[in-house]
């Protein structure tokens, strides 16, 4: 009994010592894992705060944000890198002696041009008054008035100037076509006073309606322009100009607008089609890009895309597509060969495949990833920025070089700069953060490097895309204002009008005149020759046109038209002047009565 009591108690002193080891065990474990809690929690704070970063960084970079840099940030960036790389500055001028003076000067004129002119200037700007009409208003002093003048002596005036607003002009244009019967001279008395017997002369002559102004139209083109221009270039929906029309004294409801836009665009949709057309077959470089355009549907509002096409310094034409696809892009540009200038998007592979189009890529989407790491790496962003900084310096010192002295010096003084970006990234890209901000810039420059070198090769292209976004910007503010299209046309008549504005402004013309005359000489413009009246060849149209074609350009209310008077009158006159007695009026038979006294039918 006694040994079986010992034998417990040494097995119960085991398991104790044991539950003691235990306790000791997971008292240092305890003590680990406090440890790793309080790194875990420090890195989960310092995680946080990346997150932060990047999500302010984001926020940043909204579209329409500037994506500035101060300029002195990025010379001493660039300065970093040179001494890095032990590489001496690039001269400015160019590499050979045949352009060397003409870089030069080109140099010297872009400093010129810079000189003096800060961002924010100063002071009041001058207005040019010259073009605008004067109205004067005189003012003499009471006391003067009060005595008509007398005792005074004008000695001088006083003149201020002031500009001034009046109202929208809308006139009411009566066209008057007068009616003529035709009269023999030996007869007028007789067929007259036959004539007062008649309900209606036997043959009537009218004067045709002029060919500037639209038959069954109530509005004339110059209120169809001025209405395109306020809704499609300055993004003015037809309910704000209803509201605008009202304050001008007359009311355009909206409905009625509408209804005139859909003849407008009847008339001017095929010289947007021969621009596209022409910018297919014959246009060395096309500047594209695209943005949403919802169109309301049942219940909701159906994704839509506006595509632009800047065809060199020719046209700009919209199209517009259901699906932001490799087939909807290669459609629009089926028969295109020549080079195209676009961002990175996968749909425009497809049009690459085939070899007839060149990919080149925009220099500002690339600047843009590196500007987005200046939050997370700010140093060696900053650096990268500044390499792509040179390259549009470069550019824009070249901008007024001829061709092809343009291609030779912008290349030979850019492949310096390119050579030194390559060594930068093939430093640092095995040091930079995977998956950051950083490293997606670099991987993003190494995938299209050889469609961002493209312009070493011909000096039309551009090194950036820019001009495809800022043409698209309308778009953008137009969804603001009038939030979606209301179907297929609308955004059909978005495009054709767009179109003929933009490619206004790219050749200097008032998109209004121009919008109302082509209105006026479109229907009357054989339909195989619809590009002379495109923006491009406008100019040299109107140079080119007959004495018709002049007068249906004119406003009817500018026109000079031949005028005759009545032609008993006008013989009355001559004879007067030959100093014979007049011709006594015409005189009805008994119960006729006279059509000079019968009221206005």
């Amino acid at each position: 009994m006694a040994a079986n009591g010992n034998d417990s108690i040494e097995i119960l002193r085991s398991e104790l010592a044991a539950a003691h080891a235990r306790i000791v065990d997971l008292e240092a474990g305890l003590a680990t894992l406090r440890t790793e809690l309080v790194e875990v929690t420090k890195l989960s704070e310092l995680q946080k705060a990346d997150l932060d970063r990047y999500r302010a960084a984001i926020e940043a970079s909204k579209p329409n944000q500037p994506e500035r840099v101060a300029r002195d940030q990025l010379q001493l960036a660039f300065e970093r890198v040179l001494e890095t790389f032990n590489v001496p500055p690039p001269a400015n001028d160019a590499a050979t002696d045949n352009n060397e003076d003409v870089a030069g000067t080109a140099d010297d004129r872009l400093k010129s041009r810079g000189k003096g002119k800060g961002r924010d200037p100063h002071g009041r700007r001058a207005l040019d008054l010259t073009n605008l009409p004067v109205e004067v208003v005189t003012i003499d002093p009471p006391e003067v008035v009060a005595v008509g003048g007398k005792g005074f002596r004008l000695v001088g005036q006083e003149i201020s100037e002031r500009v001034a607003n009046k109202p929208a002009s809308t006139v009411r244009l009566r066209i008057v076509r007068t009616k003529w019967a035709p009269m023999t001279p030996a007869a007028d008395v007789a067929i007259a006073t036959l004539e007062c017997a008649m309900e209606e002369p036997p043959t009537v002559i009218v004067a045709p309606i002029p060919e500037s102004v639209w038959p069954h139209t109530m509005a004339d083109p110059s209120l169809m322009a001025r209405i395109i221009i306020a809704k499609y270039g300055d993004c003015l929906p037809l309910h704000r100009q209803e509201c605008m029309s009202e304050r001008d004294g007359f009311i355009i409801p909206r409905s009625t607008q509408c209804g005139w836009l859909g003849p407008a665009h009847g008339v001017t949709y095929r010289v947007v089609d021969a621009m596209f057309t022409e910018s297919r077959h014959h246009a060395f470089c096309i500047a594209t890009d695209a943005t949403g355009a919802p169109v309301r549907a049942p219940n909701k509002c159906e994704a839509w895309h506006i595509f632009v096409f800047i065809a060199d310094r020719d046209h700009v034409v919209f199209r517009h597509s259901r699906d932001h696809t490799s087939v909807a892009i290669r459609s629009m540009l089926a028969g295109y060969r020549g080079h195209l200038l676009a961002d990175a998007a996968p749909i425009y592979d497809a049009v690459y495949s085939s070899g007839d189009i060149i990919e080149v890529c925009c220099w500002f989407h690339c600047r843009r990833y590196f500007w987005r790491a200046l939050e997370s790496d700010r140093d060696r962003a900053f650096e990268a920025l500044a390499l792509i900084a040179k390259l549009f310096e470069i550019d824009r010192s070249c901008k007024d070089l001829p061709m092809p002295l343009k291609t030779k010096a912008r290349a030979d003084r850019s492949r310096p700069i390119l050579e030194l970006l390559d060594r930068w990234v093939d430093r640092h890209r095995a040091e930079i953060e995977p998956r950051g901000l950083l490293d997606k810039a670099i991987g993003y420059y190494r995938n299209q490097r050889d469609a961002l070198r493209r312009f070493l090769s011909d000096g039309r292209i551009r090194l950036d895309n820019s001009i495809s976004e800022q043409q698209l910007r309308n778009a953008v503010l137009g969804r603001h204002n009038w939030t979606f299209f209301a179907n297929e046309t609308g955004l059909r008549w978005y495009t054709t009008f767009r179109s003929l504005i933009a490619s206004c402004a790219l050749h200097g013309l008032n998109p209004q005149l121009y919008l109302e005359q082509l209105l006026r000489i479109a229907p009357h413009w054989p339909v195989t020759k619809m590009l002379e009246l495109s923006p491009k060849d406008w100019a040299g149209t109107v140079a080119r046109l007959d004495a018709r074609h002049r007068a249906i350009l004119e406003r009817p209310w500018e026109a000079t038209w031949p005028r005759v008077g009545n032609a008993i009158e006008s013989r009355r006159e001559r004879a007067v002047n030959r100093n014979q007695p007049p011709l006594p009026a015409p005189s009805c038979p008994a119960g006729a009565t006279s059509l000079a006294s019968e009221p206005s039918r």
